[in-house]
């Protein structure tokens, strides 16, 4: 596009030269200037976009114990958008061991020593979720209902996990994992209008 800019401006100034025996001084100018605002305006008017992109980070305070311990240890889950739409995101989160995870207890409470707000992790996701989760049995993921602004982030899912070890050492595992995935969608269509959540993940 701008090489043929250049070469229009070529002919005028060769329109313009030629009229130069003509027309007056101040005509010729008056042209010049014109030509150099118009370009200018359709310059403007027509600046390389900047492409959507969706982009997400999992963040997370996470402060696991150093040795095998029934206390609660911090591991705040939140998904950022690092993108620069709005999006809908999803996030699956599993234990490496499904022994484990019938021994953990989750919470998103604020106080970690809150015991009523600890519920069994294989039971977690058919709680009561924190504002704005949902879960969804038919594919296994936390759905967050509302649309994330670049650079803002979800709610917590959890907030809190212990895991209470039987005494009798039937469970015999020093380490695991919980593992979080997640993913993100455009929150608006191709037209630029907001889908619902459900809209957004079909």
């Amino acid at each position: 596009m701008k090489l043929r800019i250049k070469k229009i401006k070529k002919k005028y100034i060769v329109l313009v030269l030629s009229a130069v025996l003509i027309a007056v001084t101040a005509f010729t100018l008056a042209y010049f200037t014109s030509s150099d605002e118009v370009t200018n305006r359709f310059m403007g008017v027509y600046p390389p976009e900047e492409k959507p992109v969706a982009d997400i980070t999992v963040t997370e305070i996470f402060e696991p114990p150093t040795e095998k311990s029934d206390e609660p240890f911090q591991k705040s889950v939140q998904i950022e958008n690092n993108g620069n739409i709005d999006c809908y995101i999803r996030v699956r989160l599993e234990f490496s061991s499904s022994e484990v995870r019938d021994i953990s207890w989750l919470s998103n409470d604020d106080d970690k020593d809150n015991e009523d707000a600890y519920i069994n992790a294989s039971e977690y996701r058919y709680s009561t979720l924190p504002d704005g989760w949902e879960y969804r049995e038919e594919d296994g993921f936390y759905y967050y209902t509302e649309a994330v602004a670049p650079s803002d982030r979800t709610a917590s899912l959890i907030k809190w996990v212990k895991t209470v070890f039987p005494d009798d050492d039937s469970i015999d595992t020093d380490e695991y994992d919980i593992y979080v995935y997640s993913e993100a969608v455009p929150a608006d269509d191709e037209d630029g209008e907001r889908m619902t959540y459900e809209e957004a993940w079909r």
